[in-house]
């Protein structure tokens, strides 16, 4: 809300608090200003009011967010930021010229400080909409921005939470080489697109093996899309087999894909990504990094109000240890562990 001198009011704008007269509400929070409303807060005598300004009015999270003013100054850092990745990128793919691994890094520091939680910078990045042609090198941003923060709560040592953020930025390279209108294509491809596709993990890794650079970057480059059942591709390799950066990359890349908007659908929430991905948890990647990732994005959601399938809106009170995504939520006098109601599930952030 912000304050406005009485004087200043406009027609429409609404009270973001009761106005109260003698101990007794005269005017109600919410009402829409016109001439009467602003003749009567006249008579009162009153200088300045109270009014909701657009994230008050906004009724999703999400919407929140975006009205923000901190996400506005985000934006801007963003843009910058996503700027100089992309002269980075297209320097080493259409002029050969290596990665300067202290850019990567002032780039991660000036959008992920020490000080932003999870939870704030995965609501900005996940809802950054960007043109075609930006969509390849903002996923790469992401995926590094979302490797910063894994790193901390993986608990690696830094030099293994560099190792992950530069492969967070240099792991899908390949996809440069291929058409964006395959890669970002909305429905299901076919299978001559998919064997295409399938192909940047190779192009990725032969375009950086000529720069000296960490081997288990090399490795996540390879084998981010491989799965710990063996289901994955180019190799088809096994959870021995697959480099550990890899799988904490695999990881990154899925969450991110699901958790961004598109041109074509709005972001999911974490719930949501947790539903759809936890028959795979066990067996896709690796269960320790996973539940671990999950387990942080759940806890930063505490507190947050939740709009229920059953149409029921309350807050998030307390997480499931047991049950990943379904946490407790306060409705009003009513407690609902979701982890025992099954047929019940979190569809929104509000």
């Amino acid at each position: 809300m912000k304050t406005v001198a009485v004087m200043a009011l406009q027609d429409g704008m609404q009270l973001a608090e009761d106005i109260n007269v003698g101990g007794k509400t005269a005017i109600k929070k919410g009402t829409k200003v016109d001439h009467i409303v602003k003749a009567k807060l006249e008579a009162f005598k009153l200088l300045t009011v109270q009014i909701m300004d657009a994230e008050d009015l906004a009724e999703t999270y999400y919407e929140k967010i975006k009205v923000s003013e901190a996400f506005k100054a985000f934006q801007i850092q963003y843009k910058a930021n996503l700027a100089a990745y992309k002269v980075a990128v297209d320097s080493f793919i259409f002029k050969k010229v290596p990665f300067r691994f202290v850019d990567l890094k002032a780039i991660a520091d000036a959008l992920c400080p020490e000080t932003i939680s999870g939870k704030r910078l995965f609501s900005y990045i996940n809802i950054m909409l960007h043109d075609e042609g930006d969509m390849s090198y903002a996923h790469g941003l992401n995926v590094a921005l979302i490797c910063k923060k894994m790193g901390k709560w993986l608990r690696l040592s830094p030099e293994d939470c560099e190792t992950l953020l530069y492969a967070g930025f240099l792991f899908d390279i390949g996809k440069f080489m291929l058409p964006n209108d395959i890669i970002w294509k909305p429905g299901k491809l076919n299978k001559m697109e998919f064997d295409l596709v399938k192909t940047h993990a190779f192009f990725g890794y032969h375009m950086l093996s000529k720069f000296g650079i960490n081997e288990h970057i090399l490795n996540a480059t390879l084998m981010h899309h491989e799965r710990c059942d063996g289901t994955g591709y180019p190799q088809g390799l096994t959870r021995d087999q697959i480099d550990p950066f890899a799988m904490m990359i695999a990881i990154a890349d899925v969450y991110e894909a699901m958790t961004s908007a598109r041109a074509y659908r709005a972001p999911m929430n974490p719930y949501q990504v947790v539903e759809i991905i936890k028959e795979d948890m066990f067996l896709k990647y690796d269960i320790a990094t996973m539940t671990t990732f999950m387990n942080h994005i759940m806890d930063e959601m505490i507190g947050n109000d939740v709009r229920l399938s059953n149409g029921m809106v309350g807050e998030v009170i307390m997480n499931n240890s047991g049950a990943i995504g379904r946490p407790v939520v306060k409705c009003k006098d009513e407690i609902v562990d979701l982890s025992q109601q099954r047929d019940i599930k979190i569809i929104e952030l509000i």
